[in-house]
């Protein structure tokens, strides 16, 4: 048999990575890990800045959401804003976050009401201050508060405010666990500061 059938019957499939493939493949396989790398940073900085101060505003309010705070995005929700810390609690509380904010919005002039249930659904309230330097056509009322749920005790911070012109009253809760209370006492005061109808 001649040379050139010899080296037929020799032929083995790992022929196929000569120096020049295994040149393709290193070349493909750094573009895909670069690839990785880079989507990698981009999810991290994209998640970063949703933790960012960031201002949020609509056709009937405006507010500053915190730094250190995250708006999700939901197809339906019941509160017209919400937010919610980055870090959580500690032992019994780690799977609470620190600190929640909701706004909540109802149809027609009802402050009275959502005062005396802002009253009911705490323990004990610090604190209830009505406005006096409220813009026209607004009744503003503040109320600080305590609450304990299985075994886990808040302090709760509302805004609420009525709107004759709008025709309608908002809620902004700000519920902290309690042994956080420091750490989002600036961030508090910024955030019902800050909130503001059209």
């Amino acid at each position: 048999m001649s040379r050139e059938n010899n080296n037929f019957f020799s032929f083995s499939p790992f022929s196929f990575f000569t120096s020049y493939n295994f040149m393709e493949i290193l070349i493909i396989g750094g573009i895909l890990v670069t690839l990785m790398v880079l989507i990698s940073t981009k999810i991290k900085n994209s998640a970063a800045h949703a933790f960012e101060q960031e201002t949020i505003e609509t056709e009937d309010f405006r507010l500053v959401k915190p730094n250190g705070f995250v708006n999700p995005i939901r197809d339906v929700s019941e509160f017209a804003f919400e937010a919610y810390s980055k870090e959580f609690g500690e032992k019994n509380e780690r799977n609470i976050w620190r600190a929640q904010v909701y706004l909540i919005v109802s149809a027609g002039l009802n402050f009275v009401s959502a005062c005396k249930n802002a009253k009911h659904e705490t323990d004990k309230i610090l604190s209830k201050n009505f406005l006096k330097d409220a813009p026209e056509g607004e009744k503003i009322c503040l109320i600080e508060s305590e609450k304990a749920e299985k075994e886990v005790t808040f302090y709760e911070f509302r805004k609420i405010v009525e709107s004759r012109k709008q025709q309608k009253t908002y809620e902004l809760k700000i519920s902290i666990l309690k042994s956080f209370r420091d750490d989002y006492t600036i961030r508090v005061d910024e955030l019902m500061n800050n909130f503001q109808l059209k």
